[in-house]
């Protein structure tokens, strides 16, 4: 059934630092068992806009919150890594850091990325944007296999979350393009029972 999809923002302070991912796979594993989106900060240490990025834009109340709640962070040493490279291609000469948002259902490419500083705000939103906007939750009793259908919606891009609890969820196969047709989604996975939620987000 068609629910609203709340997310608890928390206005008090953090008295620790935002956790980095060291890899590209331990990002992936991390943010595929708590439902989350990546968020890839590429660059250096010594490098003034990259620790302005990471250390205050992204430690900024309202934009780690948004992040606590829905992203799972990376940070990539451009000197010592080259799994930045990807998120990278055709950019050329840039200015550090590169920023991507990662989907870990299809990990291999960024939903958007930008390089440089950003303010707070501009952040903030970018971040928000790309957070769902809605969720269809259903119940599937689990035969051989599984299939889950929902009408799309233009416009936005659709995501699938599988929970055998309704409290862990992790995400399911790539991103689903939204064109106002309806989509299907069939799923192998042997437990039973199993509920999916499908999430749309612009």
């Amino acid at each position: 059934m068609p629910a609203a999809v709340g997310f608890l923002i928390h206005l008090t302070g953090h008295a620790d630092a935002i956790v980095w991912q060291a890899s590209h796979a331990q990002a992936v594993e991390t943010a595929r068992n708590s439902g989350k989106l990546i968020l890839l900060l590429a660059g250096r240490d010594t490098c003034g806009n990259c620790q302005y990025m990471k250390n205050t834009v992204c430690e900024t109340p309202s934009v780690r919150s948004v992040i606590d709640a829905n992203y799972v962070c990376w940070f990539c040493p451009v000197d010592s890594s080259t799994e930045w490279y990807a998120y990278a291609s055709g950019l050329g000469t840039f200015t550090l850091p590169l920023m991507c948002v990662i989907d870990p259902g299809d990990p291999s490419r960024y939903l958007d990325r930008s390089t440089g500083t950003q303010s707070a705000s501009v952040f903030e939103d970018r971040l928000r944007s790309h957070l769902p906007t809605a969720a269809v939750a259903v119940t599937i009793t689990r035969t051989t296999s599984s299939r889950l259908s929902w009408a799309t919606e233009s416009q936005l891009q659709f995501r699938v979350q599988r929970s055998e609890d309704l409290i862990h969820w992790n995400f399911v196969g790539g991103i689903v393009l939204g064109d106002g047709s309806p989509a299907e989604f069939e799923d192998s996975f042997t437990a039973n029972p199993c509920f999916y939620r499908v999430m749309g987000f612009r």
